[in-house]
């Protein structure tokens, strides 16, 4: 996560930190867009790690309630099928 979150910040002030390589642009200029890309880069990260934390357990969830549903009705159409047997 850590290495995305830097690719993305460095992404981000790309422009700012080669108009400073390229004598265009203020160096402070272009470390405050870094500055300001990492933590706009590491908060987008957290938010997307709990949505996604968040839709994997509720999937999870949803399997194990099919196959519970499951196994009732096997045990069900197994009743049944000594009942009339």
């Amino acid at each position: 996560m850590k290495s995305l979150v830097l690719a993305a910040s460095l992404l981000m002030a790309g422009p700012s930190i080669v108009a400073a390589l390229t004598g265009r642009g203020g160096v402070d200029t272009a470390l405050w867009h870094l500055a300001l890309a990492l933590v706009v880069s590491t908060v987008a990260g957290k938010v997307l790690r709990s949505v996604l934390t968040g839709y994997e357990e509720s999937a999870r969830e949803s399997a194990r309630e099919a196959q519970l549903e499951e196994a009732r009705a096997r045990r069900a159409e197994a009743g049944e099928r000594r009942r009339t047997a």
